[in-house]
């Protein structure tokens, strides 16, 4: 459940209708790079100019200090892997900018050098979950959609405080359990039971997987879906690369 484009065959128009296209949209990008090694800085004038979109350079490093950057590396680096940016192992479901409460739309990744094995996406798109909670406990999805949390990294510049799955018509979700302050019992049980049913989905018909090979890119929308990764094999530092940029549609 992608849409998958080739550069070998896809025009200038088509990716950038592609990555336009996500707007609203559960359904993730693939764009395999079979003939060419497009680099940071050619997709990085792409969104910027051909695709009209914002740049959103906020990103946290291991200290939780704020940075700017372009492009935010994740790799595998052993003496950081307390942080799952760093680490190898599999990473639980979750949104890259919900402590945003401005979020940018568009996750974009540009697959620098891929692991022998593993190391796969793993997309759980807004209308599978719901549909899922809705038959798992009724109770616990409304408490999603009615329960305010905050999402914040670090200091105080930037928190959300929002409802995990927000909207009325149009619904986001915006979650990360790690970072979700458990403020009251309430907040704290409803996080665990939902980090507990979200585990529990990894493997199930309601996601499915996206496999990037080294110079492959994906991209997708923030709020749309959430995302986890396969664990994978790894034994030299950054042995596996992969890049992240953020991006507003407007």
């Amino acid at each position: 459940m992608f849409n998958e484009l080739s550069l070998a065959t896809a025009s200038v128009q088509n990716l950038t209708d592609a990555v336009l296209g996500l707007k609203g949209s559960e359904i993730p990008i693939l764009i395999r790079d079979t003939e060419k090694r497009h680099d940071l800085v050619f997709w990085q004038h792409f969104l910027k100019n051909e695709c009209r979109l914002r740049h959103d350079q906020r990103h946290y490093q291991v200290d939780e200090s704020l940075a700017y950057a372009a492009w935010w590396e994740i790799s595998y680096q052993p003496e950081k892997a307390s942080s799952y940016t760093y680490s190898k192992t599999a990473q639980p479901f979750h949104n890259d900018n919900a402590w945003f409460s401005d979020p940018a739309e568009i996750n974009f990744f540009a697959m620098e050098k891929q692991a022998i094995s593993g190391g796969e996406q793993i997309i759980y798109p807004i209308s599978r979950l719901i549909a899922d909670l809705d038959a798992y406990d009724k109770t616990l999805l409304h408490d999603l959609c009615n329960i305010q949390v905050t999402i914040k990294k670090g200091g105080d510049d930037f928190k959300n405080v929002t409802t995990i799955i927000a909207g009325d018509t149009d619904k986001q979700v915006f979650w990360n359990f790690y970072r979700t302050e458990k403020s009251t019992a309430a907040i704290d049980g409803l996080c665990k039971a939902f980090f507990k049913f979200l585990a529990s989905k990894e493997d199930s018909s309601s996601t499915f997987k996206i496999h990037c090979n080294s110079g492959d890119c994906v991209a997708f929308n923030d709020q749309k879906v959430l995302h986890a990764r396969t664990a994978f094999e790894a034994s030299t530092p950054r042995e596996r690369i992969l890049y992240q940029s953020m991006w507003h549609l407007s």
